[in-house]
């Protein structure tokens, strides 16, 4: 999907602030987007979008659509990408699993 495309979606949309990353890959402003709701989880907005509300932006696979009327579409292009960041209590005692995968 290109933005092109997307912008004229009525779209879910994590919490974008000014400067976001979605307005840098639409290269315009928020009060320029057809954002109609925000989110903090992307799980509630599937539960939005399943009843008609729009389309929601978020990570694929993220949450389970294999028994639901969703689906995922291919990456946005000009891809974008994200960073992302792993928080944990202070001081917390980890799995052996765990502490290899942060460790990898």
């Amino acid at each position: 999907m290109t933005k092109y495309n997307a912008l004229k979606l009525q779209t879910l949309s994590q919490q974008e602030h000014r400067g976001g990353s979605l307005t840098q890959w639409f290269q315009c402003q928020v009060p320029d987007l057809n954002i109609t709701t925000a989110y903090n989880l992307i799980y509630n907005a599937s539960l939005l979008v399943d009843e008609g509300l729009g389309y929601a932006v978020g990570l694929d696979k993220i949450i389970n659509t294999s028994h639901s009327s969703l689906c995922f579409r291919s990456p946005l292009a000009p891809k974008l990408e994200e960073e992302m960041s792993i928080l944990w209590k202070k001081h917390q005692i980890f799995s052996r699993p765990a502490e290899k995968f942060l460790t990898y």
